[in-house]
């Protein structure tokens, strides 16, 4: 390209979005060499960096050379901590530019560019090039990790974590997707790999691994020194708090990282450095808009400003601006020190003597393509699309269509070939640039937008032009194992639990006590009357952490008292009863013949291909089910379970296509008519170019409106229709009703679900919730209640940025700033109804022009719908409101939420509060403000702790998970049995629901009473093996829980990988556990081994192989004894270790002979 002979300054005029990335992707393919790309905000840079990947995919080395540089967003003069995921990308692309291993496109905003930086010193010498058979010292890499800023944690789950565990170290640094394993061997490295932190468990061996500081602070002793005397110096110098300056001497010593370290960055260091400083010799420079990236300079040096004036009010210890960040005028020279490219949308005119030369390009846009085919022609929206591409074809050009997905290209490829269509399916949009071949090219990328370079007879065209609404690819979390939500239930002491057979504790923690000889790890229970239970920790299983109603708190029982066996018994007559009426619904449907609808058409296909998602597996399969169970004659009663945004409304929707275009009606019951008004906006623009009339019923139509729908409904003039309860009053009537959708059916009164009881005998019912149900609870409805569960988390939800501070109105003021500067809405929450109007006026005050509502539970039904309502049609800019939001509402202009008190929320309320935001695409914000650090209980800080989790949701994630789960078991099953679930917990009352719906199916019966097992070692795990407490726990539940010797030897495995060979005592643990299998496989009851005999006690025998028990007993009568009451005694062969003997002795009595 002609450009890329340019040398000093030029001016690129005309270009603007994608043909901007098309013209520098065409400028670095040609001359290759590092640039850097200056937008004048984040999200400019952020669009621009994905059109930049897009067209130079397959480019470069590994991932290619194109690099965000992101900024921080937040205020230096905030004690806020930026998320770790941004520091680490920031600090990754630094090392890249240091290590020179291929030119690069650096892009970045000016404020970013403008930041001061740590120097290259900084990260070359603490550096670590880490490879297996390399000699390393273990406590030199944790001095390495401590000192370059990584946090010392029990589980390495998010970048800046590091553990110690022995002879393993595990970190998870700034240059690699996935955390790192290294096991020495002596002062030698035996071993390096990845592993998964949501399992913990190695991956892939790893040849070398680089280990570079994740935080840009040196806290090594003279820098920590140097920053320290630099304060002493501008307390005395300013007359500053000496208070707050012992308050930072304080934290420095501690030597790990706190919020608002990075503000004082300039003190660790001779000289900062800025982003200028780390590119080669020979890179360019290009600016995007040189005007408005100045004037967004000199607005951020205002900003800064008044943040410093305001800290030095306060007697808080702040650097000036300048000390932080280049000065417009300091920008303005870095700028012009390099060759530059600068980009002008509106270049007028030629250049004027002095100034870059100007170079004019051209490229069409065609953002109204979408209206212009709703509005033009006949036939479906892919046949006017068609038309149009012919139309492009005989002006000579060719189109290349832009799918984010494989699955699109794949579904849009064999609808075209369908058509006769030729098409060309490409890998790299490079290959389009010859202009010539296929007249339709499809590929995958991630455009935001099409256009057509004037150069080329080529037109770029994205799905979302075509289609409309903007498609973006859901990311799939990564797979949770079944054990992490059991694992972490997170048991603390001081929680209530529940004992299977002696009630409700309290669990006071791990001790490990000697019993006999051998010492064992017990969990230590309190009881009423300060009763102490010790329960071996191999026998987790027979209690659970206590969940119930929210409020709920139960008295503790007494050992050996009656109470527990009462409240046991309530609780099994009532899962008794709601077992019969779901089999007996069950065996009605059965019996009852519906109408099956026809399968999906052509026309059903194009429909899909319209979906303004790319579907994840789980809403695939779950849309499979769905249009199975159309199909089948008898009525569908399908459950689908998914949190907001995780694309239920398009399963229903999918559903509502099919039976309405095959002449039947649809009704689709919502709780709320706020939620009625977003579905009914859904359905209508999803369905405006179908043949379909959709219609809403609700308060917020008049009484002729009312009558207008209703007349239609009983005609068959109206198709599909959206409304609350309304809709199940006597006066409504159907012409011919095919399909009734129900949302969130728990929050009904008890008259309109008795009126959807029936309604399922007869039509196709399809019910919609968003608590998620317990995968055991899934497994017992099958067959009864048919579910489909949708996992995959809405789109962004691990990139809403997360900050954790001490609540000031500054911040405060500032989130709320920040969101309406981008024309969005703020949730603003605050949990008390008492003084919520308190806040209000706050945010009245600090944000004048917001137009402020407030939401809570105490207002008028009307009233509060009202106040919904103006927010969801954007006639507020922020709602100040308690929990009401946890669930439900889905307005993609919020993408704020500011959460007060957050340490006094639940973690799984947090989870689903901060949901609400992040769900168009649009960079989204959380911002939880406590009191202060010093007010956090230890178990608030660990929810929030986990909550600011980014890379991986991990624990957190399946905490909350787990914690909504249990609940929705209540909710699915109804109201009435709120009372029962807090009496004996969730987890028990599910547990029952199970045994009982196994009962009415004639399943087979739950397991019988756990074997006992004395083995007279000491078999635990010593706490110099694993030494935090939460995770042993975590070890000794899922040992407790293990069923198979496969599940056994996989988490030996585990030990074995994450803290290095067992000890004695690990390993008698492990096989004891596997003695423990083959007992309840045999039906034993308990089991005492000794070092030279063991005894097996049997209340029934039909598990044994007898035949080979009682040969043993006759041919060998001085080693094996079988007594009448069902005893077993055998005496161990000398110089056989106990537990191999027991459990060769064991495999070989069982009834399989093995």
């Amino acid at each position: 390209m002609a450009l890329a002979q340019e040398q000093g300054q030029v001016l690129l005029g005309g270009l603007e979005g994608a043909a901007r990335a098309f013209a520098l992707a065409r400028v670095w393919l040609a001359r290759p060499r590092t640039m850097l790309v200056v937008c004048p905000t984040l999200p400019l840079a952020e669009t621009l960096t994905r059109d930049l990947e897009f067209f130079l995919a397959g480019a470069g080395q590994g991932t290619g050379p194109v690099r965000l540089f992101p900024a921080y967003e937040v205020s230096p003069y905030q004690d806020l901590d930026p998320p770790p995921e941004v520091t680490a990308r920031r600090l990754a692309v630094l090392w890249e530019l240091l290590s020179e291993e291929q030119p690069l496109m650096v892009v970045t905003s000016a404020a970013a560019a403008a930041g001061r930086l740590c120097p290259a010193e900084y990260l070359v010498d603490n550096a670590l090039e880490i490879t297996p058979g390399a000699a390393l010292e273990r406590d030199r890499l944790a001095r390495a990790l401590s000192q370059g800023g990584y946090t010392p944690v029990p589980l390495v789950e998010q970048v800046g974590d590091f553990a110690l565990r022995g002879a393993v170290v595990d970190f998870f640094g700034p240059l690699s997707d996935d955390p790192v394993r290294v096991e020495f061997f002596g002062d030698e490295v035996a071993s390096l790999r990845r592993f998964d932190p949501s399992d913990q468990r190695s991956q892939l061996p790893l040849a070398s691994a680089s280990l570079i500081p994740c935080h840009p602070v040196d806290l090594s002793p003279p820098a920590v020194e140097r920053a320290l005397s630099r304060l002493r110096r501008l307390v005395r110098e300013e007359g500053l708090s000496t208070r707050r300056l012992s308050e930072l001497h304080e934290r420095l010593e501690q030597g790990a990282p706190f919020g608002g370290l990075e503000s004082l960055l300039p003190l660790f260091y001779e000289n900062a450095a800025d982003l200028f400083a780390y590119l080669p010799a020979e890179a360019w420079q290009v600016v995007l808009e040189p005007a408005e990236v100045e004037a967004r300079l000199e607005a951020e040096k205002e900003q800064l400003e008044a943040g410093f004036s305001e800290a030095r009010e306060e007697g808080r210890i702040a650097l000036s601006p300048p000390l932080l960040r280049r000065t417009p005028a300091q920008m303005a020279q870095r700028l012009a020190e390099r060759p530059r490219f600068m980009f002008k949308a509106l270049a007028l005119g030629a250049a004027e003597p002095g100034q870059a030369p100007l170079v004019r390009l051209s490229a069409a846009t065609h953002p109204g393509l979408h209206q212009e085919l709703s509005r033009s022609g006949e036939g479906s929206l892919i046949a006017r699309f068609l038309a149009w591409v012919q139309g492009q074809q005989e002006q000579g050009r060719t189109v290349a269509l832009v799918c984010r997905s494989r699955s699109q290209v794949q579904r849009l490829g064999e609808l075209l070939s369908e058509r006769e269509v030729a098409v060309q399916v490409i890998g790299q949009a490079r290959e389009t640039w010859g202009g010539q071949g296929a007249g339709l090219y499809l590929l995958e990328g991630g455009l935001t937008a099409g256009f057509s370079p004037a150069e080329l007879p080529l037109v770029f065209v994205t799905e979302d032009e075509v289609f409309g609404a903007p498609r973006l690819v859901r990311q799939q979390a990564p797979p949770r194992l079944s054990e992490m939500l059991a694992a972490l239930d997170d048991l603390e002491p001081g929680d209530l639990v529940v004992h299977l057979d002696h009630g409700m504790a309290r669990y006071q923690g791990l001790v490990t006590v000697a019993v006999g000889p051998a010492e064992s790890d017990f969990l230590l229970l309190i009881f009423a009357g300060e009763d102490k239970l010790y329960l071996p920790a191999d026998r987790m299983g027979l209690i659970s952490k206590y969940r119930g109603p929210e409020q709920s708190r139960p008295k503790l029982d007494r050992l050996g008292g009656k109470t527990w066996a009462r409240a046991k018994g309530r609780a099994r007559k009532a899962v008794e009863a709601i077992a019969h009426d779901l089999v007996d619904l069950y065996a009605a449907r059965s019996v009852h013949k519906g109408q099956p609808f026809q399968p999906p058409d052509r026309s059903f296909r194009e429909f899909e291909a319209s979906f303004p998602w790319q579907e994840t597996p789980d809403q695939a399969r779950a849309i499979e089910e769905v249009i199975a169970d159309l199909a089948a004659a008898r009525p569908m009663d399908r459950l689908v379970c998914g949190d907001v945004g995780f694309g239920k409304t398009e399963v229903a929707l999918r559903a509502a296509y099919l039976v309405a275009t095959q002449g039947r009606q649809v009704a689709f019951l919502v709780p709320t008519t706020v939620l009625a008004e977003q579905h009914y906006q859904t359905f209508v623009s999803r369905l405006y170019d179908q043949p379909l009339e959709v219609e809403s019923l609700s308060r917020f139509k008049n009484a002729a409106q009312q009558r207008q729908v209703l007349r239609g409904l009983k005609e068959g003039a109206v198709d599909v229709v959206i409304g609350t309860h309304r809709l199940l009053q006597k006066d409504v009537e159907f012409r011919d009703l095919g399909l009734v959708v129900v949302d969130e059916e728990q929050r009904f009164g008890v008259q309109a679900k008795e009126r959807l009881k029936k309604l399922r005998r007869l039509v196709d019912v399809l019910t919609l919730t968003a608590t998620p149900i317990p995968r055991t609870l899934q497994m017992s409805l099958s067959g009864i209640r048919d579910l489909s569960v949708i996992n995959t988390p809405p789109e962004d939800r691990q990139a809403i940025k997360t900050y954790l501070a001490p609540f000031s109105p500054r911040a405060v003021q500032e989130a709320i700033e920040r969101e309406l500067e981008r024309g969005g809405q703020i949730f603003f929450v605050h949990n008390r109804v008492q003084d919520i109007g308190k806040m209000v006026r706050l945010v009245q005050r600090l944000v004048p022009r917001a137009r402020v509502g407030v939401a809570h539970g105490q207002l008028p039904e009307r009233e509060l719908e009202k106040v919904m309502m103006g927010f969801v049609r954007r006639e507020l800019d922020v709602l100040v409101c308690t929990t009401i939001i946890e669930s439900g509402l889905d307005i993609p202009s919020a993408n704020t939420i500011v959460i007060n008190q957050a340490d006094k929320l639940g973690l799984s309320q947090i989870y689903q509060l901060r949901g609400r935001v992040g769900r168009a695409g649009q960079r989204a914000y959380a911002c939880l403000f406590i009191q202060s650090e010093k007010s956090l209980s230890r178990q608030a800080a660990k929810r929030l702790k986990a909550l600011m989790d980014f890379t991986h949701l991990g624990a957190g994630f399946a905490i909350a998970m787990h914690d909504l789960q249990i609940r929705g078991a209540g909710n699915l099953l109804g109201e009435a049995q709120t009372g029962v679930a807090a009496e004996v917990g969730y987890e028990l009352y599910v547990r029952m629901l199970e045994e009982a719906i196994a009962r009415l199916k004639g399943e087979a019966p739950p397991e019988g009473p756990e074997p006992q097992l004395k083995l007279g070692l000491p078999a635990y795990l010593p706490e110099s093996y694993v030494p935090d407490p939460e995770v042993r726990l975590n070890l000794y539940r899922r040992l407790s829980a293990a069923r198979r010797e496969e599940q056994v030897q996989a988490i030996a495995g585990e030990l074995g990988d994450r803290f290095g060979p067992p000890p004695e005592q690990a390993a008698n643990l492990l096989q004891g556990v596997e003695l423990k299998v083959l007992l309840r496989q045999l039906g034993a009851d308990r089991l005492d081994l000794s070092a030279d005999s063991l005894m097996a006690y049997f209340s029934h025998t039909g598990n044994l192989n007898l035949e080979r028990l009682l040969d043993m007993a006759q041919g060998q009568p001085e080693r094996v004894r079988v007594f009448p009451d069902g005893r077993v005694k055998l005496r161990l062969p000398p110089g056989q270790g106990a537990l191999a003997g027991a459990k060769e002795f064991l495999q070989y009595i069982g009834a399989d002979g093995n």
